[in-house]
C-alpha cells in the first residue's frame, strides 16, 4: 500500500530484512525552528521553515537553551509520547546533520568531538543526540550515524529528502530516503534510545558555510 501524501507508514527496520508490519499512518508534523536556540551564525527566515549558515555572528540573547559552538537549532515543538514523522530537504548540500536531541542534552561546546583513544573514526557525539549526517569530503564513507558512538552506513542513491520517524514509546528513531513519498526507503535506525522520560526535539545542523561552498539551507517540508 502506498503512503498517502503527508502521512507515512512505518516500514521495514533499517537493520532488518523481510516484510514489515503496516501500522496506523502517522501524519507529518508541522515544525518550525526556534531562533532563540540557534547558534549566532545561523540564518532563519520569519516562517521558521529553513536554516542556513551565514558569514557573520549576530548579536543574540544569552539564552541557556542556545547552542554556542555547534551550528545547531531545535524546533519550537517537542515530543514526550507517541509516534511522529517529519521531512527535511537536504538537496545536494555538501555537509549536514539532523535528527533528535534530548531536552537534557548539553548544548554548549562541540557536538561531535575527536577522541584520540577512540577506535575507528576517532569521533564521539555528545550524549542525548540521535543523528545522521553527510559529509562529501569523506569520499569513501560520507554517511554517518551518531548517538555517542559513530557508525558509518551505506546510502545509495544519494537522497535529497530525509524522513525522520520517532516512536517515543518504543524508543526508536528511524531515518528514511523520502524522495519518493510512496516508497520510503529506510536508511538507519536507533533502537532502545535512552530518552529517559524527557522531552525530545528535532534538531538541525547545516554545518559551517565552508567559505561559501555550503550555504544551502536545510528545509523543513
Amino acid at each position: 500500500m502506498a503512503a498517502p501524501i503527508h502521512e507515512m507508514w512505518p516500514r521495514n527496520k533499517a537493520t532488518k530484512t523481510g516484510p514489515g508490519d503496516l501500522a496506523t499512518p502517522v501524519k507529518t508534523e508541522a515544525l518550525t525552528l526556534d531562533p532563540d536556540t540557534a547558534h549566532p551564525l545561523l540564518e532563519i527566515p520569519a516562517d521558521g521553515k529553513e536554516v542556513r549558515c551565514g558569514s557573520f555572528k549576530k548579536t543574540v540573547s544569552s539564552d541557556p537553551r542556545r547552542f554556542d559552538t555547534a551550528n545547531c537549532v531545535v524546533t519550537h515543538q517537542s515530543f514526550s509520547a507517541g509516534q511522529h514523522y517529519w521531512e527535511v530537504f537536504v538537496g545536494r548540500k555538501p555537509r549536514w546533520n539532523l535528527g533528535v536531541i534530548s531536552e537534557r542534552a548539553e548544548r554548549r561546546g562541540r557536538l561531535i568531538q575527536m577522541k584520540s583513544l577512540w577506535p575507528g573514526s576517532g569521533e564521539v557525539c555528545t550524549e542525548g543526540y540521535w543523528l545522521i549526517g553527510y559529509d562529501q569530503r569523506k569520499a569513501e564513507k560520507p554517511y554517518w550515524a551518531f548517538d555517542t558512538n559513530p557508525m558509518a552506513f551505506d546510502c545509495s542513491p544519494h537522497p535529497e529528502t530525509i524522513g525522520v520517524y520517532l516512536d517515543y514509546t518504543d524508543r526508536e528513531v528511524t531515518f528514511y530516503n523520502a524522495d519518493d513519498p510512496s516508497n520510503l526507503i529506510p536508511l538507519y535506525s536507533f533502537y532502545h534510545a535512552a530518552f529517559n522520560d524527557t522531552r525530545v526535539y528535532p534538531v538541525f545542523d547545516p554545518c559551517w558555510h565552508d567559505n561559501g561552498s555550503n550555504t544551502q539551507p536545510l528545509k523543513i517540508l
